[in-house]
């Protein structure tokens, strides 16, 4: 697994660069640069979490996007979805809604474009039949120009909308590769427990 600082070069391994042909501009102009970045022996995470907040700043390219997806329920749309290595997803949570706290296995990042989205991040040992030890790592409400961003093994997290926090958020979400790949893990904080997501299984989406 990739340290916490950083990020071995991943091409090798998910099926070299990302790929920017038939994409609009400004997403074209992101994967190329995202490319740069992992053409490194080390991928700076910094860096990734600077080029994903200079994407999420472009309100002209977001704008008409983000009124295609329902502000009253849970929604998102796909930006870039190779096969594998990273892609990129547009989601909104709406008022109250947070995502299950889970595990990806891989490098993700999280930037809004619009609202606030609240991200936690969870230090987690797992027990046998099911119970988990879970305590609250980091807490912080991204607004626009913020980033968060995990490597594993300290990805454990959820995001999403807190009631009264501000504008329910519409956010981008970076994901290193296909995380349905991968074994994971979905926990929930409050009961103490824990339970496998075998590769193909998504978890729940909303809680």
């Amino acid at each position: 697994m990739p340290s916490e600082d950083s990020v071995l070069r991943d091409g090798a391994s998910n099926g070299g660069q990302t790929g920017s042909g038939g994409l609009p501009a400004p997403l074209r102009h992101f994967v190329d640069r995202l490319d740069e970045l992992r053409s490194a022996e080390v991928v700076d995470m910094d860096q990734v979490g600077r080029i994903l907040v200079e994407l999420a700043g472009d309100e002209e390219f977001f704008g008409p996007l983000i009124a295609q997806l329902p502000s009253g329920s849970p929604g998102s749309r796909w930006l870039i979805r190779p096969e594998r290595g990273p892609r990129l997803v547009l989601v909104h949570r709406p008022e109250g809604v947070m995502g299950y706290t889970h595990s990806h296995r891989y490098w993700v990042g999280i930037a809004p474009v619009r609202g606030v989205e609240t991200h936690q991040r969870w230090d987690a040992v797992r027990h046998a039949g099911g119970q988990a030890e879970l305590s609250l790592a980091d807490e912080r409400a991204l607004l626009h120009g913020d980033v968060a961003t995990l490597v594993p093994p300290r990805d454990v997290h959820n995001h999403g909308h807190v009631a009264g926090s501000g504008p329910s958020p519409y956010s981008l979400i970076l994901l290193g590769d296909d995380m349905l790949r991968f074994d994971r893990e979905e926990y929930d904080p409050e009961r103490g427990t824990w339970r496998e997501l075998a590769p193909g299984d998504p978890g729940r989406d909303n809680r």
